[in-house]
């Protein structure tokens, strides 16, 4: 659905952007999660020399059952490029396949709610310097230091091709208890799909080297020294061109990724140190 001829791509600022923004707050209303601090809706403004734009990350809201009051953000961006010409580029991995994971784990989630509460992130504008993820930083600054951690899905799909996923983290040994086995090791041992540590460095159409830690929207989360996790394919042949669309996509490996992925969040709910109010701190 979100990878659509009707969604046209699904670029920032467009009619179809809003349809994309009903779509995903249909999906959270029929699986009961809430909205964040009362609203789906969190708007925000981006202005060019010529023009100021409106963009709007919507943001759903399960609340934990030990520790509400500390929150694991989960992130994915809806937003693509739109249309070039005749060409949709429908962005069917790039990144539809991680929204349509984060509602699944909504639903699945707000029927079993874990012990932090969940903050679903679903942000706009990516794809332009990645202001929906920095907007959320910006108007939730005063609570960033209850955010335990981040957990950024962005283009698990692949293409057809694809047999590994990877991940790059940073921090994650200041909220797990010293003595822990590294997660990452343990669940990987286990999984049906491989796994890696770091992405190819090489832009897949250029020589320009890739800054991971900070190309999607788990960036802005770790300039603010909050603990994160990012999950991806990395560049592919399909990459940002009109053939990223749903029938090219590999979609066992993508059932996969989605699983090991609830996997972790699960192993970081439960394991995550918690700590006092007044210890809350960047």
């Amino acid at each position: 659905m979100l990878a659509s001829d009707n969604m046209a791509g699904r670029k920032f600022a467009t009619a179809q952007s809003i349809t994309a923004q009903n779509y995903i707050i249909s999906s959270l209303l029929k699986s009961n999660v809430q909205p964040f601090q009362n609203k789906f809706h969190h708007r925000f403004k981006h202005k060019s020399l010529f023009s100021t734009k409106e963009g709007s990350n919507i943001i759903g809201y399960v609340k934990g059952v030990s520790v509400p009051n500390q929150f694991i953000v989960l992130s994915a961006h809806y937003d693509h490029l739109g249309k070039k010409g005749a060409h949709i580029y429908n962005g069917a991995d790039d990144n539809a396949s991680g929204v349509a994971a984060l509602l699944v784990f909504g639903e699945v989630i707000a029927k079993n709610p874990l012990r932090h509460s969940v903050i679903f992130l679903f942000t706009d504008a990516e794809e332009v310097n990645l202001l929906g993820a920095k907007a959320f930083i910006h108007q939730q600054k005063l609570m960033l230091a209850q955010i335990r951690l981040n957990i950024n899905i962005d283009m698990i799909a692949g293409s057809k091709n694809t047999s590994t996923l990877h991940f790059i983290e940073n921090r994650l040994e200041k909220i797990l208890p010293k003595n822990k086995i590294n997660p990452l090791t343990v669940l990987a041992s286990n999984s049906t799909i491989k796994i890696k540590r770091d992405f190819k460095r090489k832009n897949y159409k250029s020589l320009n080297r890739v800054n991971w830690t900070n190309a999607s929207d788990h960036g802005p989360f770790n300039r603010n020294k909050i603990p994160f996790i990012y999950f991806g394919v990395g560049e592919h042949k399909n990459y940002h061109t009109p053939r990223d669309d749903f029938e090219h996509v590999n979609l066992e490996f993508y059932q996969q990724a989605c699983h090991l992925i609830f996997q972790y969040l699960n192993f970081f709910d439960e394991n995550i140190i918690v700590l006092e109010n007044n210890n809350l701190t960047n």
